[in-house]
């Protein structure tokens, strides 16, 4: 029998699907141990420290000399991330202004694939609660970068909203 190589489409699908549910069973662990808040807390410690230093300095001189260019400049980056889980047809971004947009996901991928995932398994985890673990870690996140993060979570996605102050 020969061994043909995996093609592309089908590694990403089996890694995201790793992915989701190593995030899940996470989750379930550290609920049942009574430790979500400690392991939301090291998260963001640890996104944080991925952030790249150079990238606060220079946001905060570029801030201060072009907000909108620099807030829009954030935003398409974060909407380009999303691209990870999410095909870009699920994507939706609305410019108030430039200093506020609107980023909604609708038909989350994420989200629909966890929910398999979690009733293959029968992992004792609502999917939608690892939504707010991923939206909480963005506020956090926003902070840094003086941006204003609010959402509201929908029945098959969510809607974010980014403020620069």
């Amino acid at each position: 029998m020969e061994i043909k190589e995996m093609p592309l489409e089908e590694k990403y699908d089996r890694v995201l699907d790793d992915y989701l549910l190593a995030i899940a069973t996470g989750y379930a662990l550290h609920k049942e141990l009574g430790v979500v808040d400690k392991c939301l807390d090291l998260s963001i410690k640890v996104q944080k420290k991925m952030l790249p230093r150079v990238l606060g300095s220079v946001f905060k001189l570029l801030k201060v000399l072009a907000p909108g260019r620099t807030f829009k400049q954030v935003i398409n980056q974060s909407m380009y991330t999303f691209q990870v889980t999410e095909p870009m047809s699920n994507l939706e971004i609305s410019w108030v202004s430039d200093h506020e947009a609107v980023m909604r996901t609708k038909n989350c991928e994420r989200l629909r694939r966890t929910r398999e995932l979690v009733k293959k398994t029968g992992l004792n985890v609502d999917p939608k609660e690892l939504c707010e673990i991923e939206l909480q870690t963005l506020k956090e996140l926003g902070k840094e970068f003086g941006i204003e993060v609010t959402w509201e979570l929908e029945e098959n996605g969510c809607t974010a909203k980014g403020k620069l102050k």
